[in-house]
């Protein structure tokens, strides 16, 4: 069984190699991957996996922007440092999650499940592994927000969001006709609860909306500097790391 790994902290990946052996199968690990625009590149250059392991949070992104960007044939288990509670939208069909620190008996049983998803031919249901996975961001994506704004509740749908910030350990959001509303939600949190499709995390500060991008201006270094609406009042870049995924990101329907 060939199997890739997608995770940003060496300790988790070195855990999951380590209990990997230790289940018993035999298993060759194919690669370790840390971000998304690395991934995208592995996978767009190398024969799928039998399986993946992808950690939902990585440095440069969530895992789910994978599945926008790259087409994925495989079986995908997923690990996360999410609760029960949390990852309930995970927990689907015969697409597992592992939660961290993991552990050998949950992986077996993972790993069980895995095998189960295989026809009697030995072949992975891809068209299986669609539905799970657009059951997956139906069930996490966000429609509106209910705001707490002064001495109001203001119901806000996300499409009304140019863009989101965090200033000072605060996360605002920017709508079209250029309000500015607190979340209480965290950057992560919102990364994981928006259709990617839509939205994409430029930075550590901002996720911007597509229909918010005016204009793109290359900037020093290989960055990309975004021009939205409404202006922003810092500059939003894009790294040179991150220039590709946000691209394709772009090039999207």
């Amino acid at each position: 069984m060939n199997v890739i790994i997608i995770e940003d902290e060496p300790g988790a990946a070195k855990n999951l190699e380590i209990l990997l052996e230790e289940s018993g199968r035999d298993i060759s690990i194919l690669t370790v991957l840390e971000s998304v625009v690395e991934s995208i590149e592995w996978l767009s250059e190398n024969p799928a996996p039998d399986l993946g392991f992808f950690d939902i949070q990585l440095a440069d992104g969530v895992s789910f922007e994978i599945f926008d960007l790259q087409q994925i044939n495989f079986p995908v288990i997923f690990t996360t440092a999410f609760d029960e509670y949390a990852i309930q939208a995970f927990k689907v069909n015969s697409i597992d999650y592992l939660l961290k620190p993991v552990k050998l008996d949950d992986l077996t049983f993972a790993l069980d499940k895995f095998e189960k998803l295989k026809e009697p031919k030995g072949n992975v249901d891809g068209n299986l592994l669609s539905e799970i996975l657009t059951s997956i961001q139906q069930k996490q994506t966000t429609g509106s927000f209910l705001i707490h704004y002064k001495d109001k509740l203001i119901p806000l749908s996300v499409d009304e969001f140019a863009y989101f910030y965090i200033k000072e350990e605060l996360v605002h959001g920017v709508t079209y006709d250029d309000k500015t509303y607190p979340l209480e939600q965290s950057l992560e949190e919102l990364e994981l609860r928006l259709n990617h499709s839509d939205f994409f995390r430029a930075n550590r500060q901002y996720i911007v909306a597509k229909k918010a991008i005016k204009e793109i201006d290359f900037f020093f270094n290989g960055r990309l500097l975004l021009n939205l609406i409404p202006k922003s009042k810092e500059q939003v870049l894009i790294s040179k790391a991150k220039a590709p995924t946000f691209k394709q990101w772009m090039k999207g329907s």
